[in-house]
């Protein structure tokens, strides 16, 4: 976790620093040709207020989508523990046989904590990808294979069984799938290159004051903070904005405590 804020923040601050900077190049510039520059004030209005639509939209868009990239990484995981949780249900409804299937599902569902919340559960995750959904699929597959040889066990349970294991690879795989869909790093340095100019052509505007150079600072400071929630949010299991592992927790804790009490 630390890694990638660390890398999120130092990327952040260069941002901040290049556009800041890039405002005081420009009013150096004014202090240069102050003459020719309130002459062509105009223009330079005018392409400012070109730059500045073109760099609020691309903003918006890509704060959106990432906000919506998020949303739809909560919704997948939260689908991904109600198909486990259905999974133990219909396991419970056979005792003693059902067992070994339902300790491999607890030990999955603890792996799954591991894996997309390292830091929270106080071990080594490493990155998500398809060796994990390997590992899973090889699971899921043993624990039908066994409840196929429950004595009581009727077609519907174990067709129920067999939809919500074919929904958990599923929806797993669409997790893994959109984490490796980043926001590519050229559109963001593009788009935050045009913030750049912008800068320079407010800093070519004014004479180098101090308040407008505070406000400068302040316009730095909020195109920053925008980039933070382009990668913040495209980072969903990792940094400060974090899907929440609550669903998962429950659903732990209420099978520890059933194998606790049976015990």
């Amino acid at each position: 976790m630390w890694t990638i804020l660390m890398s999120i923040l130092c990327r952040c601050i260069a941002i901040a620093i290049a556009a800041f900077a890039c405002a005081i190049v420009g009013i150096y510039v004014h202090t240069l040709f102050p003459t020719d520059i309130n002459l062509s004030g105009d223009v330079i209005r005018s392409v400012s207020g070109l730059i500045g639509t073109l760099f609020a939209i691309v903003l918006g868009l890509l704060v959106s989508s990432s906000y919506t990239t998020f949303n739809s990484q909560q919704a997948d995981f939260n689908s991904l523990v109600n198909a486990v949780a259905n999974i133990d249900l219909l396991l419970k409804q056979f005792p003693v046989v059902s067992d070994s299937p339902r300790i491999m599902l607890r030990r999955m569902a603890a792996r799954l904590l591991i894996r997309y919340w390292p830091d929270e559960s106080g071990k080594h995750g490493g990155e998500v990808n398809y060796d994990h959904l390997s590992e899973d699929v090889e699971t899921v597959l043993e624990i039908n294979k066994i409840s196929e040889e429950f004595e009581n066990i009727t077609r519907d349970d174990l067709n129920s069984i067999r939809q919500f294991s074919s929904n958990f690879i599923a929806i797993q795989s669409n997790i893994v799938r959109s984490l490796s869909s980043q926001v590519p790093t050229l559109l963001l340095d593009i788009v935050f290159g045009w913030a750049c100019l912008l800068f320079f052509l407010y800093g070519s505007l004014n004479g180098g004051n101090i308040i407008a150079i505070f406000f400068l600072l302040l316009g730095a400071i909020a195109i920053t903070s925008a980039n933070f929630l382009i990668l913040e949010l495209t980072h969903p299991y990792k940094g400060v904005f974090k899907v929440s592992s609550a669903p998962l927790d429950l659903l732990l804790k209420s099978m520890i405590q059933e194998k606790d009490s049976s015990g």
